[in-house]
């Protein structure tokens, strides 16, 4: 009997253990996935600035359509008419 309850209170002692060391290791893991997370997000912010500012650099000046620029012609003439 005596022996028996030895053998209970090692293997509680061992899984005492086991639990602390489960959750140590389990703390760390979730550590390191919120950091690689946080660094994903980070290098996506400095990704799409980049990306915005490229995309910036290469706009060009836009092609107005020639109706347009007839119209904005007209526009011109019947202003000009007005103040005279």
């Amino acid at each position: 009997e005596r022996e028996k309850l030895g053998i209970e209170e090692a293997h509680m002692l061992e899984f005492q253990q086991f639990n602390l060391i489960w959750d140590k290791k389990s703390k760390e893991y979730q550590q390191q996935c919120d950091d690689q997370v946080n660094m994903m997000m980070e290098r996506h912010k400095h990704e799409i600035k980049e990306y915005q500012r490229k995309l910036i650099e290469r706009q060009q000046k836009p092609k107005f359509s020639s109706v347009l620029l007839n119209y904005r012609k007209i526009e011109e003439h019947l202003a000009r008419a007005k103040k005279l």
